[in-house]
């Protein structure tokens, strides 16, 4: 075993794609009321038409194209009110030449309907005539059966990340329930003698975990449940029983502090002594005292203690396992260009993420870095993302166009 012998993000990668190339998620049915932000699991093929009938997009009045052609405010239609279709009620009246028959937003237009004409542009004469002051084109203003979704259509793919709008088409198929991917299952252990829980009042010398609220939140964005959040004081073998509970109960365990070298740093030792050391040190700023390891062919993470550089290396590391969990990169963050304003100094040999602030200007997106030090929890919070260095890049300069990976 090789102790901070680090490794890129690159060969970190390989790491996990060569070490966990099988892993893999179960299904779950749930309902369509808890299907937002799960991934489908298998393919949505819709079994009706949408809409299964003619309906009218507008509040108006249903008429033949060639009883409007021409019609202006100068030289309008004029047309024989003949009847009204009810909102929610089929109707089996049929539209004929020189007659109209009103129809209400969502409402089945009568067969014959060549478009609808919105009320805004028509005037009643008395209570059998209509003046209508424009014309139309053929289906304005009205969906055909189908013209949304066909039956039989491909309307999700596997994989798909269910949105707000999702839900909805899921629900104008007639779905209430869905199959999905099972949420990778994470526990996250905090370690250090000088830990206390969120609530407690500090002592000197005592710190309010920040990592555990935090890290479960990355966790979560990124499409995993975490079952359990524990502590666990710099003692080798509290480290080690927490560890065992946790590969026992789920798929992956999280360990933030001990990671580095020092007396008290049992992370690494703990991994090596139940599985495989896979890698410790990774060429990151912030983020170098990482660790990779497997227990029972499940993964283990061993995090620096700072919480800045905590935070952003889970968010790298975790990202490419969900890559191998769900088979594909479902939980992607969103990306911004733009224009630095500073220049930007990156650690040699080392991939930098540093934090910016992105600001909207005439001139376009502005990006400046966010300063101070990793044990800084604000300087995530005051950010708005990151830009990514290579270990083969100096830096960045003022003017440079950079993309911006937002948290």
């Amino acid at each position: 075993m090789e102790l901070l012998k680090v490794k890129t993000i690159d060969e970190m990668k390989k790491i996990i794609n060569e070490t966990f190339k099988d892993l893999t998620l179960e299904n779950e049915t749930i309902e369509i009321s808890h299907g937002l932000g799960r991934v489908l699991s298998s393919d949505i093929v819709s079994t009706m038409d949408v809409p299964h009938f003619d309906r009218s997009v507008v509040d108006g009045y249903a008429v033949k194209l060639t009883d409007i052609q021409g019609a202006s405010n100068a030289i309008p239609g004029f047309l024989r009110i003949t009847g009204e279709v009810q909102m929610g009620k089929e109707t089996t009246e049929s539209l004929h030449q020189g007659e109209t028959l009103y129809v209400p937003t969502g409402g089945m237009v009568p067969s014959g309907t060549e478009a609808m004409i919105m009320i805004e542009y028509t005037e009643k004469l008395g209570t059998k005539d209509l003046a209508i002051y424009t014309n139309a084109g053929a289906n304005e203003n009205m969906m055909r059966i189908g013209d949304d979704i066909r039956n039989g259509e491909l309307v999700f793919s596997r994989g798909h990340l269910l949105r707000p709008q999702d839900i909805g088409v899921l629900s104008a198929l007639g779905y209430q329930h869905i199959e999905v991917y099972k949420r990778p299952r994470l526990s996250i252990i905090s370690t250090g003698d000088e830990i206390i829980r969120p609530g407690e009042t500090p002592k000197p010398g005592e710190v309010i975990d920040i990592n555990t609220p935090a890290l479960a939140a990355v966790a979560k964005r990124l499409g995993a449940e975490v079952i359990s959040t524990s502590y666990a004081r710099d003692d080798r073998e509290e480290i080690r029983s927490a560890v065992v509970k946790g590969i026992e109960n789920g798929d992956m365990v999280i360990l933030s502090g001990g990671s580095s070298m020092g007396e008290k740093d049992y992370t690494v030792q703990v991994i090596d002594g139940l599985g495989q050391v896979l890698l410790h040190g990774l060429a990151v700023k912030p983020g170098k005292p990482t660790i990779l390891g497997t227990v029972s062919q499940k993964p283990v993470i061993g995090l620096p203690g700072q919480p800045a550089a905590a935070i952003m290396v889970l968010m790298i590391v975790l990202q490419e396992f969900m890559k191998r969990y769900y088979g594909q990169d479902v939980f992607k963050y969103q990306t911004v260009q733009g224009i630095l304003m500073e220049n930007i100094h990156a650690a040699p040999g080392r991939r930098t993420f540093q934090t910016v602030s992105i600001s909207k200007t005439e001139n376009g997106i502005e990006v400046r870095p966010s300063h101070g030090k990793s044990g800084m929890i604000t300087l995530l919070s005051y950010s708005d993302g990151y830009i990514e260095i290579t270990e083969n890049e100096e830096g960045k300069n003022t003017g440079d166009q950079v993309e911006v990976t937002l948290f």
